[in-house]
């Protein structure tokens, strides 16, 4: 006669095989929390390469947004803008990141994804967002220096 234990083992690795497996949160989930628009927003304002996209600094981006704009090329001059803005964020520059991610909104009313721009109008947003930007900031530098430090 067959133990019992054996049914209820294949019972449970049938289980787990079908049961849905859920991905790692990602460092921007993590800090997000259960706020759902605040990851929607930074999911797109976020600098996945800081250092790069700074190098050229704010006014490189605002110049060529201003060009853009007078051009009335509207799509390259809200991106231009949603980089300085970006930048600013990046920065640490509350004022500066709400008034670029305006003026995005401003010139190109019929992007999309303008709803990430607007939420920086409201102060409180525009603190949390910086807020969480920043330690998203800290975090990803101390990976990157890891992995460099690790293949020296």
């Amino acid at each position: 006669m067959a133990p019992f234990g054996i049914f209820r083992k294949k019972e449970k690795e049938k289980k787990e095989a079908t049961a849905p497996k859920t991905a790692p949160k990602t460092p921007l989930e993590e800090l997000c929390g259960d706020d759902k628009e605040l990851y929607e927003v930074l999911n797109k304002t976020i600098l996945l390469n800081p250092e790069m996209t700074a190098k050229e600094g704010v006014n490189s981006h605002l110049e060529k947004a201003q060009k853009y704009e007078e051009a009335e090329d509207r799509m390259r001059a809200r991106i231009a803008y949603q980089v300085a803005g970006e930048i600013s964020q990046y920065e640490g520059k509350l004022a500066q990141a709400q008034k670029f991610f305006k003026k995005a909104v401003e010139v190109d009313p019929d992007y999309p994804y303008r709803k990430a721009f607007e939420y920086y109008s409201k102060k409180e947003n525009a603190e949390r967002a910086l807020a969480v930007a920043q330690e998203y900031y800290t975090k990803t530098e101390k990976r990157t220096e890891k992995k460099q430090g690790s293949s020296d």
